[in-house]
């Protein structure tokens, strides 16, 4: 009788483990819609497209689409991987065959100067280069071609030295 117990109280944990993950295995989940851009982003969005007509804007582009992990070390390439994973760049600028000319980035207050400097440095590390600016600040059309067209333009992070 001692074993009938123990088996009978391993099968009700093992079904209330297993049933658990079977139910949420199949779940499609609940989800919204949600805006692309906030009106600032859309507003500055609208400045870049009369500034660069002649070029694709694209907003909210994943750091994945745009750079991957170099290492060779399998390891170590998963958790670079990872540290750019959930990250979004506000616009990348490309040219009519789609050579990215510049990740172009607006600021605000939520904005951490050392996390931007990371972010920079990797884009710097493939090749890219990002343009920053202000949100309480935004230049006006003609400034905004000058410095993302400019292939001498060095963003805030790079002037001050942080940039690795």
């Amino acid at each position: 009788m001692g074993i009938s117990i123990v088996v009978c109280v391993l099968l009700v944990v093992a079904v209330s483990i297993i049933l658990p993950l079977l139910k949420g295995a199949g779940r499609a989940g609940t989800y919204k819609a949600r805006q692309l851009m906030t009106e600032n982003e859309a507003e500055f969005f609208g400045r870049l497209a009369v500034a660069l007509p002649d070029h694709y804007i694209f907003p909210q582009v994943a750091m994945t689409a745009l750079i991957e992990a170099a290492s060779g070390d399998k390891k170590t390439a998963h958790s670079d991987r990872l540290r750019i994973a959930q990250q979004r760049t506000d616009y990348v600028v490309c040219d009519r065959s789609c050579r990215v000319i510049a990740v172009v980035e607006l600021d605000d207050r939520t904005h951490s100067r050392a996390k931007d400097s990371i972010r920079d440095g990797r884009l710097q590390q493939a090749g890219l280069r990002t343009v920053r600016f202000q949100s309480n600040n935004k230049p006006s059309a003609e400034a905004l071609r000058a410095a993302v067209l400019s292939p001498a333009a060095v963003t805030p992070v790079q002037k001050a030295g942080l940039a690795s």
